[in-house]
């Protein structure tokens, strides 16, 4: 009888294909954990990259902070207040003074990272001052560190032994963070300098405040209307309505409208091309329109949202075309006294727009409302100084420079055993400097 079985030769090639099996998922196996590994020292430095960001946010938003609750006793009310306390700058009695609340240096023994000492106000439970504190972020040897110390207090006011800001010239360092390889503050380019809010409408001159607006007509559709003499308060009448009075009906697809546009006072006869006062405005700033509309029991109360039209925008001189990346902007004339008061349109353009003048819309639906009054007054145009900001690669040359600084941009980046986790993360600080 015939026995069957392996012969050596198979015996070996049938192990050797074991062993590569074996091997492969091996090697699978051994890539896998090792992937693993990394993955999660990733996620675990990218995780305390973001809670440190987290927790210098806290400290560089309320940079400059200078507003609390006054502090009364307790049969008294507490009363808001803007606190005059000149140790929330760095130096404001210098020959050029520094009334920034932030000074950032490099360090010595590592190009990428920083030192940032600021200052801020800090409050109770109940939003009353308590104290300024001084803060710094550092790093020595790849290790982040924070302090917090006391340079001014309310009367009266104690620390406990644990307080995590210390009343103390020297206080002790705390550790934020080891392994540090990158801690960049970089602080932002105001959109406008200077300190001011630069008036550019009806005058570069802030003490001139009347105005003048001449009113767009001649055309099929632009319908002149009635303006007053020039002021600090204008009013337009003489509306044109898109309304069938035969009928009794609204003509809806009507185009007749009205438009003003803002002069000089003292500008001559002509045309609103060469009256208007024209403008160019730039990229990266803020600008903001504003006038007051006062309250008038006139047919203007029966104005209609929605299918009456006011509006206030620019217009190109040349061609009287609305610039196609900058729209009108809405707005209603009060129907009330509640209602009265200022109108405010702030906004930016993305590129730069020259030779426009600013333009006030007005189409009506409405028999009625057509027949009333609009008021203008204390009309201007301001670029608001510092309200709009970017990053590029900017730092104040001057004391003047760093208290329009409104923003700041840590790039933070931590190593764990051989893996970065890196964040980068924007902290506006609106307080920074002094007060408007």
């Amino acid at each position: 009888m015939k026995k069957s079985g392996f012969t050596l030769m198979e015996l070996v090639v049938y192990m050797a294909m074991i062993g590569i099996v074996v091997l492969v998922a091996g090697q699978a196996f051994s890539d896998s954990t090792k992937f693993r590994v990394r993955t999660q020292n990733m996620l675990r430095a990218s995780e305390e990259a973001e809670n440190v960001a987290n927790l210098f946010k806290d400290d560089v938003a309320q940079m400059g902070a200078k507003a609390s609750l006054e502090y009364k006793a307790s049969s008294e009310t507490d009363s808001f207040y803007m606190a005059n306390l000149s140790s929330i700058y760095m130096n404001p009695t210098a020959v050029s003074p520094d009334s920034s609340s932030f000074r950032i240096g490099s360090a010595s023994t590592n190009e990428n990272t920083d030192t940032l000492t600021l200052r801020r106000m800090r409050f109770d439970n109940n939003g009353h001052y308590v104290s300024i504190e001084e803060i710094e972020w550092f790093v020595v040897d790849s290790t982040l560190y924070r302090t917090c110390k006391v340079i001014e207090q309310r009367a009266g006011v104690s620390f406990e032994d644990k307080d995590p800001c210390s009343n103390t010239s020297n206080p002790t360092p705390v550790q934020i963070a080891s392994n540090v390889a990158q801690f960049y503050v970089e602080p932002a380019k105001p959109g406008v300098s200077g300190l001011e809010t630069t008036q550019l409408l009806p005058s570069t001159d802030t003490s001139v405040h009347n105005f003048r607006l001449i009113s767009r007509g001649g055309t099929e559709y632009w319908k002149t209307v009635t303006v007053s003499d020039p002021s600090a308060s204008v009013s337009i009448s003489g509306f044109t309505a898109n309304y069938d009075f035969d009928e009794n009906l609204v003509v809806e697809d009507g185009k007749l409208a009205s438009q003003v546009f803002v002069g000089a006072p003292n500008s001559t006869t002509g045309d609103w091309q060469s009256l208007c006062q024209q403008v160019t405005l730039e990229p990266n700033v803020d600008y903001e329109i504003s006038f007051d509309m006062p309250y008038s029991e006139d047919a203007t109360r029966m104005f209609v949202p929605g299918r009456d039209h006011m509006a206030v925008g620019f217009r190109n001189v040349s061609t009287g075309d609305r610039p196609v990346v900058l729209k009108d902007f809405l707005f209603y004339p009060p129907v009330s006294s509640l209602s009265a008061g200022a109108r405010h349109m702030r906004f930016t353009v993305p590129t730069t727009i020259e030779n426009v003048c600013m333009a006030f819309t007005f189409a009506s639906y409405s028999p009625t409302a057509a027949t009333g009054y609009v008021y203008i007054r204390n009309l201007r145009l301001d670029k608001v100084a510092a309200s709009n900001y970017t990053f590029e690669n900017y730092f104040p040359s001057t004391n003047r420079d760093k208290q329009n600084v409104k923003a700041f941009r840590l790039h933070l980046t931590i190593n764990r055993r051989g893996e970065t986790g890196h964040t980068m993360l924007v902290i506006p600080t609106p307080s920074n400097g002094p007060r408007s």
